[in-house]
C-alpha cells in the first residue's frame, strides 16, 4: 500500500452539524449549507443562493417487514 493510498483511507470527516430549527437567510452566507431536523419533519438540507433559501427533504429509509407495509423500502427504491 503506497503512502498515498494509506493517507486516504486513514482521512476520517467530521461529524455533520445538525440544528433543531431551521436556519434564517440572514445568518448564512451565500452557498452556504446547512442540516436541520424539526421536530415532526423529516431532516432537510438547507442552501442558500444568493437572497433565496431552498431545501430538499430526506425521507428515512425502512427495512421490509413481512408483517407491515411500510413505504420508501430501500429494495423498491433502486
Amino acid at each position: 500500500m503506497q503512502a498515498q493510498e494509506r493517507k486516504l483511507r486513514n482521512m476520517t470527516q467530521r461529524p455533520i452539524a445538525i440544528s433543531d430549527k431551521p436556519p434564517a437567510v440572514s445568518q448564512m452566507m451565500d452557498g452556504e449549507r446547512a442540516y436541520a431536523r424539526v421536530p415532526g419533519k423529516n431532516l432537510r438540507l438547507y442552501i442558500r443562493l444568493g437572497a433565496k433559501l431552498y431545501y430538499t427533504e430526506f425521507l428515512p429509509v425502512e427495512e421490509r417487514d413481512s408483517t407491515l407495509v411500510t413505504t420508501n423500502v430501500w429494495e423498491e427504491m433502486e
